[in-house]
């Protein structure tokens, strides 16, 4: 769903006058940087909501589970989802009975437990994969390969990653 919530530049010019420090053009900028992203998030995730039943945050979980052959702990999994542990506890339990992971006792920390793919869910996910990022690519299409890495070194910059040259 498209929100109209960008102010316009008269708008942002009459704050400015309240506190010098606004700059219109940097705000209008990080509106539209939101809004393009919420737009794009969009439009991938629907395909997967609608033709495979998955919410962002599973999604994710797989992906990162796909990415991990030897196994995850929770709490690690958690953190690169971005969630908490009861979250991604509850997320694991549902994943479980549909049969994409399987979930085992830490064999070097016996007090731990350990988050693997299943064959269902490595097969699942080898199945959704290509699909997916070919949706991507089509999406980035839309720029040159230049403006690409272009976007990337500037989105990092906003960031406060370091910006590495490519």
């Amino acid at each position: 769903m498209k929100r109209e919530m960008i102010p316009t530049m008269e708008e942002l010019t009459r704050h400015a006058r309240l506190i010098p420090e606004i700059n219109p053009a940097a705000v209008i900028a990080m509106l539209g940087i939101k809004q393009a992203a919420e737009d794009i998030q969009s439009s991938i995730m629907d395909v997967l909501t609608r033709e495979y039943r998955l919410s962002e945050g599973k999604f994710c979980a797989l992906v990162v589970l796909h990415q991990h052959l030897d196994g995850i702990a929770p709490s690690v999994l958690a953190s690169k989802v971005g969630v908490t542990r009861a979250t991604v506890s509850v997320m694991l339990q549902r994943m479980e009975r549909e049969g994409f992971v399987h979930i085992r006792s830490d064999e070097q920390d016996g007090r731990g437990k350990v988050v693997l793919l299943t064959e269902k869910g490595r097969e699942f996910m080898d199945d959704i994969l290509p699909a997916h990022y070919l949706r991507v690519t089509e999406l980035m299409g839309k720029l040159t390969e230049e403006e690409q890495g272009e976007l990337g070194r500037l989105l990092k910059k906003l960031s406060g990653e370091a910006v590495t040259l490519a």
